[in-house]
Protein backbone atom coordinates (compact mmCIF):
# COMPACT_ATOMS: atom_id res chain seq x y z
CA UNK A 1 0.00 0.00 0.00
CA UNK A 2 2.76 2.18 1.10
CA UNK A 3 4.67 1.84 -2.42
CA UNK A 4 1.81 2.46 -4.30
CA UNK A 5 1.03 5.58 -2.65
CA UNK A 6 4.76 6.61 -3.04
CA UNK A 7 4.34 5.60 -6.86
CA UNK A 8 1.17 7.93 -7.58
CA UNK A 9 2.99 10.78 -5.47
CA UNK A 10 5.80 10.23 -8.33
CA UNK A 11 3.60 10.34 -11.28
CA UNK A 12 1.37 13.22 -10.10
CA UNK A 13 5.08 14.92 -9.61
CA UNK A 14 5.99 13.84 -13.48
CA UNK A 15 2.87 14.28 -14.88
CA UNK A 16 2.62 18.11 -13.04
CA UNK A 17 6.44 18.73 -13.84
CA UNK A 18 5.58 17.80 -17.48
CA UNK A 19 2.54 20.07 -17.58
CA UNK A 20 4.55 23.30 -16.17
CA UNK A 21 7.48 22.35 -18.89
CA UNK A 22 5.09 21.86 -21.70
CA UNK A 23 2.75 25.09 -20.88
CA UNK A 24 5.46 27.33 -19.65
CA UNK A 25 7.63 26.42 -23.22
CA UNK A 26 10.69 26.07 -21.08
CA UNK A 27 9.86 29.44 -19.16
CA UNK A 28 10.02 31.35 -21.77
CA UNK A 29 8.04 34.61 -22.63
CA UNK A 30 9.25 36.44 -25.90
CA UNK A 31 9.85 40.10 -26.15
CA UNK A 32 6.67 41.52 -27.67
CA UNK A 33 6.40 45.37 -28.46
CA UNK A 34 3.47 46.84 -26.93
CA UNK A 35 0.01 47.97 -28.92
CA UNK A 36 -0.81 50.99 -28.90
CA UNK A 37 -4.61 52.21 -29.05
CA UNK A 38 -5.74 54.52 -31.53
CA UNK A 39 -7.65 57.92 -30.38
CA UNK A 40 -11.17 55.85 -31.38
CA UNK A 41 -10.32 53.03 -29.32
CA UNK A 42 -9.88 55.15 -25.96
CA UNK A 43 -12.47 57.91 -27.06
CA UNK A 44 -14.87 60.06 -24.86
CA UNK A 45 -18.27 57.66 -24.72
CA UNK A 46 -20.86 59.74 -24.63
CA UNK A 47 -23.10 57.92 -22.35
CA UNK A 48 -26.64 58.95 -21.69
CA UNK A 49 -26.00 59.39 -17.74
CA UNK A 50 -22.90 60.95 -18.01
CA UNK A 51 -22.81 64.91 -16.37
CA UNK A 52 -20.38 66.92 -18.24
CA UNK A 53 -20.70 69.57 -16.03
CA UNK A 54 -20.05 67.37 -12.78
CA UNK A 55 -17.47 66.07 -14.38
CA UNK A 56 -15.81 69.10 -15.26
CA UNK A 57 -15.84 70.24 -11.67
CA UNK A 58 -14.31 67.14 -10.09
CA UNK A 59 -11.60 67.11 -12.41
CA UNK A 60 -10.42 70.66 -11.10
CA UNK A 61 -11.34 69.89 -7.51
CA UNK A 62 -8.92 66.96 -7.83
CA UNK A 63 -6.36 68.86 -9.57
CA UNK A 64 -6.22 71.41 -6.73
CA UNK A 65 -5.80 68.92 -4.48
CA UNK A 66 -9.34 69.52 -2.56
CA UNK A 67 -10.07 66.02 -2.63
CA UNK A 68 -8.90 62.57 -3.08
CA UNK A 69 -8.12 61.04 -6.42
CA UNK A 70 -10.11 57.36 -5.59
CA UNK A 71 -8.85 54.15 -7.17
CA UNK A 72 -10.19 50.59 -7.09
CA UNK A 73 -9.44 47.00 -8.26
CA UNK A 74 -12.49 44.29 -9.00
CA UNK A 75 -12.26 41.10 -10.74
CA UNK A 76 -15.98 40.76 -11.60
CA UNK A 77 -15.80 37.24 -12.42
CA UNK A 78 -17.77 38.02 -15.56
CA UNK A 79 -20.69 39.29 -13.61
CA UNK A 80 -20.95 36.04 -11.80
CA UNK A 81 -21.78 36.28 -8.33
CA UNK A 82 -21.29 33.85 -5.24
CA UNK A 83 -24.71 32.83 -6.14
CA UNK A 84 -23.91 31.82 -9.60
CA UNK A 85 -26.12 34.42 -10.92
CA UNK A 86 -24.95 36.75 -13.76
CA UNK A 87 -26.24 40.00 -12.97
CA UNK A 88 -24.11 42.89 -14.72
CA UNK A 89 -26.58 45.63 -12.95
CA UNK A 90 -25.64 44.28 -9.38
CA UNK A 91 -22.05 44.73 -10.49
CA UNK A 92 -22.47 48.22 -11.49
CA UNK A 93 -24.42 48.87 -8.22
CA UNK A 94 -20.91 47.98 -6.44
CA UNK A 95 -19.01 50.21 -8.67
CA UNK A 96 -21.49 52.69 -8.11
CA UNK A 97 -21.17 52.51 -3.81
CA UNK A 98 -17.38 53.03 -4.34
CA UNK A 99 -17.60 55.99 -5.85
CA UNK A 100 -14.10 55.86 -7.92
CA UNK A 101 -12.60 57.74 -10.50
CA UNK A 102 -9.98 54.67 -11.90
CA UNK A 103 -11.17 51.43 -11.49
CA UNK A 104 -9.57 48.31 -12.88
CA UNK A 105 -11.94 45.45 -13.95
CA UNK A 106 -10.80 41.80 -14.53
CA UNK A 107 -12.57 38.86 -15.85
CA UNK A 108 -15.11 41.35 -17.48
CA UNK A 109 -16.58 40.92 -21.16
CA UNK A 110 -15.89 43.33 -23.52
CA UNK A 111 -17.55 42.12 -27.01
CA UNK A 112 -19.40 45.15 -29.35
CA UNK A 113 -22.87 45.39 -29.55
CA UNK A 114 -25.00 45.76 -26.69
CA UNK A 115 -25.84 41.95 -25.72
CA UNK A 116 -24.60 40.26 -22.76
CA UNK A 117 -20.76 40.75 -23.94
CA UNK A 118 -21.24 44.00 -23.53
CA UNK A 119 -20.42 44.23 -19.58
CA UNK A 120 -17.34 47.38 -20.31
CA UNK A 121 -19.93 49.47 -21.63
CA UNK A 122 -22.58 48.59 -19.51
CA UNK A 123 -20.76 49.03 -16.36
CA UNK A 124 -19.14 52.05 -17.73
CA UNK A 125 -22.55 53.84 -18.73
CA UNK A 126 -24.29 52.78 -15.13
CA UNK A 127 -21.11 53.99 -12.97
CA UNK A 128 -20.88 57.21 -14.92
CA UNK A 129 -17.64 56.89 -16.17
CA UNK A 130 -16.17 59.30 -18.62
CA UNK A 131 -13.94 56.66 -20.58
CA UNK A 132 -13.49 52.75 -20.88
CA UNK A 133 -10.83 50.73 -22.39
CA UNK A 134 -10.88 47.40 -22.91
CA UNK A 135 -8.05 44.85 -23.33
CA UNK A 136 -9.27 41.37 -23.70
CA UNK A 137 -6.83 38.57 -23.55
CA UNK A 138 -9.34 35.23 -24.56
CA UNK A 139 -12.29 35.07 -26.71
CA UNK A 140 -14.82 32.84 -24.74
CA UNK A 141 -18.30 31.81 -26.27
CA UNK A 142 -19.72 34.79 -24.51
CA UNK A 143 -17.00 36.96 -26.25
CA UNK A 144 -14.06 38.75 -25.69
CA UNK A 145 -12.91 38.54 -21.98
CA UNK A 146 -10.04 39.97 -19.94
CA UNK A 147 -9.28 42.85 -18.65
CA UNK A 148 -10.86 46.60 -18.93
CA UNK A 149 -10.44 50.07 -17.04
CA UNK A 150 -12.89 52.80 -16.23
CA UNK A 151 -12.49 56.58 -15.71
CA UNK A 152 -14.27 59.50 -14.65
CA UNK A 153 -10.93 61.56 -16.40
CA UNK A 154 -9.56 61.83 -19.97
CA UNK A 155 -7.65 58.59 -20.67
CA UNK A 156 -4.95 60.08 -23.49
CA UNK A 157 -2.70 57.17 -23.98
CA UNK A 158 -2.86 53.44 -23.81
CA UNK A 159 -0.31 50.65 -24.27
CA UNK A 160 -1.46 46.80 -23.95
CA UNK A 161 1.14 44.39 -22.34
CA UNK A 162 1.20 40.80 -23.76
CA UNK A 163 2.43 39.13 -20.30
CA UNK A 164 1.50 35.57 -21.52
CA UNK A 165 3.43 32.93 -20.96
CA UNK A 166 3.53 29.89 -23.34
CA UNK A 167 0.61 27.72 -23.41
CA UNK A 168 -0.79 29.32 -19.64
CA UNK A 169 -4.13 31.28 -20.38
CA UNK A 170 -3.26 34.56 -21.59
CA UNK A 171 -2.34 37.63 -19.58
CA UNK A 172 -2.62 41.12 -20.05
CA UNK A 173 -1.46 44.70 -18.88
CA UNK A 174 -3.18 47.85 -19.41
CA UNK A 175 -0.64 51.27 -19.66
CA UNK A 176 -2.34 54.24 -19.76
CA UNK A 177 -2.05 57.69 -18.89
CA UNK A 178 -4.42 60.03 -17.44
CA UNK A 179 -5.23 63.58 -17.20
CA UNK A 180 -6.72 65.18 -13.85
CA UNK A 181 -6.22 68.56 -14.84
CA UNK A 182 -2.80 69.47 -15.18
CA UNK A 183 -1.39 66.08 -13.77
CA UNK A 184 -0.49 62.84 -15.84
CA UNK A 185 -1.17 59.97 -13.65
CA UNK A 186 -0.09 56.34 -15.04
CA UNK A 187 -1.80 53.37 -14.29
CA UNK A 188 -0.27 49.61 -14.79
CA UNK A 189 -3.37 47.52 -14.14
CA UNK A 190 -2.91 43.68 -14.46
CA UNK A 191 -4.40 40.30 -13.90
CA UNK A 192 -1.40 37.72 -12.79
CA UNK A 193 -1.52 33.63 -13.83
CA UNK A 194 -2.75 31.23 -11.05
CA UNK A 195 0.55 29.31 -11.21
CA UNK A 196 3.59 30.30 -9.56
CA UNK A 197 6.24 29.97 -12.34
CA UNK A 198 3.05 32.51 -14.89
CA UNK A 199 3.75 35.19 -11.98
CA UNK A 200 7.60 34.86 -11.52
CA UNK A 201 7.73 35.65 -14.92
CA UNK A 202 4.85 38.11 -15.18
CA UNK A 203 6.29 39.86 -12.63
CA UNK A 204 9.56 40.45 -13.88
CA UNK A 205 7.87 41.81 -16.71
CA UNK A 206 6.29 44.60 -14.94
CA UNK A 207 8.94 45.54 -13.27
CA UNK A 208 10.86 45.93 -16.82
CA UNK A 209 8.19 48.41 -18.19
CA UNK A 210 7.66 50.27 -15.31
CA UNK A 211 9.96 53.27 -14.77
CA UNK A 212 13.01 53.39 -12.78
CA UNK A 213 12.20 57.28 -11.31
CA UNK A 214 8.71 58.04 -12.10
CA UNK A 215 8.02 61.07 -13.76
CA UNK A 216 4.49 60.95 -12.80
CA UNK A 217 2.38 59.81 -10.05
CA UNK A 218 2.19 56.15 -10.46
CA UNK A 219 -0.28 53.49 -9.87
CA UNK A 220 -0.16 49.92 -10.23
CA UNK A 221 -3.08 47.39 -9.15
CA UNK A 222 -4.82 44.44 -9.89
CA UNK A 223 -5.18 41.01 -9.29
CA UNK A 224 -2.42 39.13 -8.38
CA UNK A 225 -3.08 36.00 -7.42
CA UNK A 226 -0.47 35.71 -4.90
CA UNK A 227 -1.50 35.63 -1.04
CA UNK A 228 1.43 34.13 0.37
CA UNK A 229 3.65 36.68 2.74
CA UNK A 230 7.43 36.93 1.78
CA UNK A 231 6.77 34.99 -1.81
CA UNK A 232 9.08 35.41 -4.31
CA UNK A 233 6.92 37.69 -6.74
CA UNK A 234 5.48 39.58 -3.47
CA UNK A 235 8.73 40.44 -1.74
CA UNK A 236 10.30 41.55 -5.47
CA UNK A 237 7.06 43.65 -6.28
CA UNK A 238 7.87 45.41 -2.71
CA UNK A 239 10.75 45.94 -2.64
CA UNK A 240 10.49 47.96 -6.24
CA UNK A 241 7.16 49.54 -5.53
CA UNK A 242 6.26 49.56 -1.59
CA UNK A 243 3.68 47.98 0.63
CA UNK A 244 0.17 48.05 -1.32
CA UNK A 245 -2.65 48.63 -0.22
CA UNK A 246 -4.75 44.97 -0.09
CA UNK A 247 -7.00 43.51 2.12
CA UNK A 248 -8.43 40.18 2.26
CA UNK A 249 -10.71 40.46 -1.00
CA UNK A 250 -11.28 36.39 -1.99
CA UNK A 251 -13.49 34.40 -1.93
CA UNK A 252 -15.92 37.60 -1.48
CA UNK A 253 -18.56 35.65 0.65
CA UNK A 254 -15.63 34.31 3.42
CA UNK A 255 -12.59 36.48 2.62
CA UNK A 256 -9.35 35.45 3.77
CA UNK A 257 -6.67 35.71 0.85
CA UNK A 258 -5.40 39.12 0.32
CA UNK A 259 -5.09 38.56 -3.65
CA UNK A 260 -6.05 41.99 -5.34
CA UNK A 261 -3.73 44.91 -4.93
CA UNK A 262 -2.94 48.36 -5.38
CA UNK A 263 0.21 50.78 -5.43
CA UNK A 264 0.92 54.30 -5.19
CA UNK A 265 4.25 56.15 -6.16
CA UNK A 266 5.58 58.39 -5.39
CA UNK A 267 4.78 57.01 -1.49
CA UNK A 268 3.43 60.56 -0.25
CA UNK A 269 0.91 60.64 -2.53
CA UNK A 270 -1.08 57.81 -0.70
CA UNK A 271 -3.13 59.65 1.73
CA UNK A 272 -5.85 56.70 2.85
CA UNK A 273 -6.93 52.99 1.97
CA UNK A 274 -10.37 52.05 2.43
CA UNK A 275 -11.79 48.21 2.63
CA UNK A 276 -15.61 47.83 1.73
CA UNK A 277 -17.34 49.68 4.15
CA UNK A 278 -21.14 50.97 2.71
CA UNK A 279 -23.89 51.76 4.91
CA UNK A 280 -26.13 50.66 1.66
CA UNK A 281 -24.96 47.43 2.34
CA UNK A 282 -27.15 46.13 4.39
CA UNK A 283 -28.19 42.94 2.13
CA UNK A 284 -24.39 42.39 1.93
CA UNK A 285 -25.05 42.57 -2.10
CA UNK A 286 -20.92 43.44 -2.05
CA UNK A 287 -20.31 40.10 -1.12
CA UNK A 288 -22.80 38.67 -3.47
CA UNK A 289 -22.23 40.18 -6.51
CA UNK A 290 -18.67 38.50 -7.51
CA UNK A 291 -16.49 36.13 -6.42
CA UNK A 292 -13.52 38.80 -4.91
CA UNK A 293 -14.33 42.11 -3.19
CA UNK A 294 -12.71 45.25 -4.42
CA UNK A 295 -9.67 47.02 -3.02
CA UNK A 296 -10.25 50.86 -2.67
CA UNK A 297 -7.85 53.81 -1.97
CA UNK A 298 -7.68 57.26 -2.46
CA UNK A 299 -4.18 59.76 -2.39
CA UNK A 300 -4.25 63.83 -3.13
CA UNK A 301 -2.45 65.00 -5.94
CA UNK A 302 0.16 67.61 -4.80
CA UNK A 303 2.25 70.35 -6.62
CA UNK A 304 6.29 70.04 -5.95
CA UNK A 305 7.68 73.23 -5.53
CA UNK A 306 11.13 74.09 -7.71
CA UNK A 307 12.61 77.49 -7.17
CA UNK A 308 9.52 79.20 -5.51
CA UNK A 309 7.32 77.93 -8.29
CA UNK A 310 4.21 75.59 -7.86
CA UNK A 311 3.97 72.92 -10.80
CA UNK A 312 2.32 69.62 -11.59
CA UNK A 313 4.26 66.62 -9.89
CA UNK A 314 4.38 65.22 -13.53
Amino acid sequence: MFSKLITASLAVSFLAGGFFLFAGMGDRMPPREPVVLGPREIGVREWPSRDPAGLAALWEATARGERPLRIASYNVHKCTGMDFRKDPGRVAEVIRSLDADIISLQEVLSGPGGGASAQVRYLAERAGMYMAVSAPTRLKKEGEYGNALLSRFPITRVRLHDISLGGFEPRGVIDADIMVGDFTVRVLATHFGLWPMERNRQMERLLQILPERPRFPLVVMGDMNGWVPGSPVLKRLEERLGKPVTMRSFPALIPFLPLDRIWVLPSEYLTGAFSISNPADRSGFIRFASDHLPVVAAFYLRAKAVSGTLLPAH
